[in-house]
């Protein structure tokens, strides 16, 4: 049977280090946010306009819309391995859209840290679309509008990634699994 786990989170709160200490315990790890600039590229759009991209495509197939588009690289995976990781889930019909199409029942796990932390940290990564996409707020009110805080608050799992160590939050992941 295959165990899937789903990140959740707030712009840099940490999910892709979440995702990468369980790849390092053996989990292949599927990123919607890399599945979000694969499309994108695919159609052209610059990195300026992924906030719109994202947008249409929910208004289009519905607020499980990146979940859709996430598929066939989920299934891929599932060809090659039982130990999956989703990062970057935004909403509970993601989740349920997930779990309709792997027969899984996925378990979520959250991971917070602050604003001020995460501001931080944009201005420390400076990925393309921290740089040229929508800003920090609008980034964070999109999230929200998009049912990222009822995913969090649904969540079977909690980790708090502010003012801790990153040997800390590797701890408190291999606990989780």
């Amino acid at each position: 049977m295959t165990t899937i786990y789903g990140v959740t989170g707030m712009p840099l709160a940490g999910k892709t280090t979440v995702a990468s200490v369980l790849e390092e315990n053996g989990y292949s790890v599927l990123d919607m946010g890399d599945v979000v600039r694969k499309e994108r590229e695919k159609r052209d759009i610059p990195v300026s306009e992924t906030g719109t991209f994202v947008n249409e495509q929910r208004e289009k197939r519905g607020m499980d819309a990146i979940a859709q588009l996430s598929i066939p690289y989920l299934e891929d995976l599932i060809d090659e391995t039982d130990k999956i990781v989703i990062t970057g889930m935004r909403g509970w019909m993601e989740k349920e859209r997930f779990e309709a199409e792997t027969q899984a029942e996925i378990e979520v796990i959250a991971v917070w840290a602050s604003r001020e932390t995460r501001k931080q940290r944009m201005e420390q990564r400076q990925r393309d679309e921290d740089i040229e996409g929508d800003s920090f707020h609008e980034r964070d009110l999109r999230d929200l509008d998009n049912g990222v805080g009822k995913l969090i608050a649904l969540s079977d799992h909690l980790i708090k990634n502010d003012s801790i160590t990153e040997t800390e939050l590797e701890k408190r992941i291999e606990e989780l699994v």
